[in-house]
Protein backbone atom coordinates (compact mmCIF):
# COMPACT_ATOMS: atom_id res chain seq x y z
CA UNK A 1 0.00 0.00 0.00
CA UNK A 2 1.28 3.30 -1.14
CA UNK A 3 1.07 6.32 1.44
CA UNK A 4 -0.87 9.42 0.51
CA UNK A 5 1.51 12.79 -0.06
CA UNK A 6 -0.55 13.86 3.49
CA UNK A 7 1.28 10.54 5.31
CA UNK A 8 5.05 11.04 3.75
CA UNK A 9 7.53 12.65 6.06
CA UNK A 10 8.44 16.07 4.71
CA UNK A 11 11.49 15.90 2.14
CA UNK A 12 10.13 12.29 1.21
CA UNK A 13 7.74 13.93 -1.29
CA UNK A 14 9.39 13.05 -4.32
CA UNK A 15 9.40 9.51 -3.19
CA UNK A 16 6.79 7.34 -0.58
CA UNK A 17 9.02 4.97 1.46
CA UNK A 18 8.09 1.62 -0.47
CA UNK A 19 7.22 -1.39 1.27
CA UNK A 20 7.32 0.66 4.62
CA UNK A 21 4.30 1.25 6.28
CA UNK A 22 3.49 4.98 6.10
CA UNK A 23 3.34 6.93 9.40
CA UNK A 24 0.00 6.91 10.47
CA UNK A 25 -0.10 3.15 9.40
CA UNK A 26 2.64 3.12 12.07
CA UNK A 27 0.97 5.34 14.86
CA UNK A 28 -1.96 2.59 14.40
CA UNK A 29 -0.04 0.06 14.98
CA UNK A 30 1.57 1.33 17.82
CA UNK A 31 -1.54 2.84 19.43
CA UNK A 32 0.11 3.68 23.01
CA UNK A 33 2.54 5.81 24.03
CA UNK A 34 3.06 7.16 20.74
CA UNK A 35 5.04 10.19 19.90
CA UNK A 36 8.99 8.25 21.32
CA UNK A 37 8.28 5.52 18.13
CA UNK A 38 6.80 8.34 15.91
CA UNK A 39 10.07 10.64 16.16
CA UNK A 40 12.37 7.56 15.89
CA UNK A 41 10.54 6.02 13.00
CA UNK A 42 10.27 9.25 11.09
CA UNK A 43 13.97 10.14 11.89
CA UNK A 44 15.12 6.66 10.43
CA UNK A 45 12.52 7.49 7.26
CA UNK A 46 14.77 10.48 7.17
CA UNK A 47 17.88 8.72 7.33
CA UNK A 48 16.61 6.60 4.46
CA UNK A 49 15.53 9.25 2.22
CA UNK A 50 18.91 11.18 2.53
CA UNK A 51 20.89 7.86 2.02
CA UNK A 52 19.13 5.91 -0.68
CA UNK A 53 17.59 8.35 -3.60
CA UNK A 54 18.57 5.90 -6.13
CA UNK A 55 17.20 2.90 -4.38
CA UNK A 56 13.70 1.76 -3.20
CA UNK A 57 13.58 1.12 0.58
CA UNK A 58 13.00 -2.41 2.22
CA UNK A 59 14.44 -2.12 5.81
CA UNK A 60 13.89 0.64 8.13
CA UNK A 61 17.91 2.02 9.51
CA UNK A 62 18.48 0.62 12.75
CA UNK A 63 19.20 3.72 14.74
CA UNK A 64 20.08 4.03 18.50
CA UNK A 65 18.05 5.46 20.88
CA UNK A 66 17.47 5.93 24.79
CA UNK A 67 14.11 4.25 26.01
CA UNK A 68 13.80 3.99 29.73
CA UNK A 69 11.12 1.64 30.03
CA UNK A 70 12.74 -0.56 27.71
CA UNK A 71 16.03 -0.36 29.98
CA UNK A 72 14.21 -0.86 33.09
CA UNK A 73 12.09 -3.31 32.68
CA UNK A 74 13.25 -5.15 29.73
CA UNK A 75 11.94 -8.62 29.64
CA UNK A 76 8.43 -7.39 31.12
CA UNK A 77 8.38 -4.29 28.50
CA UNK A 78 9.00 -6.69 25.59
CA UNK A 79 5.97 -8.91 26.45
CA UNK A 80 3.71 -5.79 26.85
CA UNK A 81 4.54 -4.77 23.74
CA UNK A 82 3.93 -8.16 22.32
CA UNK A 83 7.24 -9.09 21.23
CA UNK A 84 7.45 -12.91 22.76
CA UNK A 85 9.59 -14.29 21.16
CA UNK A 86 12.79 -11.58 21.74
CA UNK A 87 11.43 -11.85 25.32
CA UNK A 88 11.28 -15.63 26.07
CA UNK A 89 15.00 -15.02 24.30
CA UNK A 90 16.00 -12.45 27.08
CA UNK A 91 14.46 -14.81 30.03
CA UNK A 92 16.35 -17.69 28.56
CA UNK A 93 19.85 -15.76 27.70
CA UNK A 94 21.15 -15.60 31.27
CA UNK A 95 19.29 -18.65 32.63
CA UNK A 96 21.69 -20.65 30.17
CA UNK A 97 24.98 -18.14 30.97
CA UNK A 98 24.86 -18.86 34.36
CA UNK A 99 24.97 -22.52 33.47
CA UNK A 100 27.71 -21.86 31.86
CA UNK A 101 29.38 -19.24 34.02
CA UNK A 102 27.86 -19.14 37.66
CA UNK A 103 27.24 -16.28 38.50
CA UNK A 104 27.07 -13.93 35.27
CA UNK A 105 24.20 -12.69 36.38
CA UNK A 106 26.18 -10.61 38.81
CA UNK A 107 28.68 -10.81 36.59
CA UNK A 108 27.19 -8.17 34.23
CA UNK A 109 24.19 -9.87 31.95
CA UNK A 110 21.46 -8.82 33.57
CA UNK A 111 22.71 -5.06 33.14
CA UNK A 112 24.16 -5.65 29.64
CA UNK A 113 20.96 -7.12 28.44
CA UNK A 114 18.95 -3.82 30.19
CA UNK A 115 21.52 -1.66 28.75
CA UNK A 116 20.93 -3.48 24.83
CA UNK A 117 17.07 -2.92 25.46
CA UNK A 118 17.66 0.82 26.44
CA UNK A 119 19.73 1.43 23.54
CA UNK A 120 17.99 -1.47 20.74
CA UNK A 121 14.01 -0.66 22.09
CA UNK A 122 13.01 1.36 19.82
CA UNK A 123 14.31 -0.13 16.84
CA UNK A 124 13.62 -3.27 18.17
CA UNK A 125 9.75 -2.13 18.62
CA UNK A 126 9.57 -0.48 14.69
CA UNK A 127 11.30 -3.73 13.36
CA UNK A 128 8.40 -6.04 14.97
CA UNK A 129 5.68 -3.66 13.93
CA UNK A 130 6.72 -3.69 9.93
CA UNK A 131 7.13 -6.96 9.97
CA UNK A 132 3.12 -7.69 11.61
CA UNK A 133 1.99 -4.99 9.12
CA UNK A 134 3.87 -6.27 5.98
CA UNK A 135 2.50 -10.20 7.05
CA UNK A 136 -0.40 -8.54 7.54
CA UNK A 137 -0.63 -6.99 3.72
CA UNK A 138 1.01 -9.90 2.32
CA UNK A 139 -1.38 -13.19 3.69
CA UNK A 140 -4.52 -11.00 4.02
CA UNK A 141 -5.95 -9.70 0.86
CA UNK A 142 -9.11 -8.72 1.80
CA UNK A 143 -9.41 -5.43 3.51
CA UNK A 144 -11.37 -6.76 6.52
CA UNK A 145 -9.63 -9.72 7.54
CA UNK A 146 -6.26 -7.50 7.26
CA UNK A 147 -7.66 -4.88 9.66
CA UNK A 148 -8.78 -7.77 12.14
CA UNK A 149 -5.00 -9.16 12.52
CA UNK A 150 -3.73 -6.34 12.70
CA UNK A 151 -6.41 -5.37 15.51
CA UNK A 152 -4.81 -8.29 17.42
CA UNK A 153 -1.38 -7.42 16.73
CA UNK A 154 -1.27 -4.18 17.27
CA UNK A 155 -0.58 -2.30 20.79
CA UNK A 156 -0.26 -3.44 23.88
CA UNK A 157 -0.95 -6.39 26.08
CA UNK A 158 -0.89 -5.67 29.92
CA UNK A 159 -1.88 -9.17 30.70
CA UNK A 160 1.34 -10.22 28.76
CA UNK A 161 3.62 -7.35 30.67
CA UNK A 162 2.49 -8.75 33.89
CA UNK A 163 3.24 -12.14 32.56
CA UNK A 164 6.51 -11.15 31.68
CA UNK A 165 7.02 -9.76 35.41
CA UNK A 166 6.42 -13.10 36.92
CA UNK A 167 8.70 -15.08 34.03
CA UNK A 168 11.60 -12.54 35.03
CA UNK A 169 11.41 -13.13 38.40
CA UNK A 170 11.31 -17.03 38.34
CA UNK A 171 14.17 -16.30 35.99
CA UNK A 172 16.01 -14.53 38.65
CA UNK A 173 15.21 -16.87 41.65
CA UNK A 174 16.37 -20.20 39.73
CA UNK A 175 19.86 -17.80 38.77
CA UNK A 176 19.94 -16.82 42.67
CA UNK A 177 19.08 -20.72 43.94
CA UNK A 178 21.76 -21.77 41.52
CA UNK A 179 24.10 -19.36 43.35
CA UNK A 180 23.44 -20.71 47.30
CA UNK A 181 25.72 -24.08 47.96
CA UNK A 182 23.65 -27.49 47.47
CA UNK A 183 23.89 -27.59 51.31
CA UNK A 184 21.74 -24.91 52.09
CA UNK A 185 18.72 -27.46 50.46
Amino acid sequence: MTPSSSEMLPGTATRPAAALPSVAEMRRFVAVHIEPFQLHYEKALRLMARHSRDTLPTRLPFLLSWHWPAFLLTVPWMFYRKMYSGGLILVAMPVFLDHILPGSLFLGSGLLIALTGGLCGKSWYLEHAIRRIAKAQRGHHDAHARAAYLERARGVSLAAGIFGVLIQVVSITVIVLNLLPPDRF
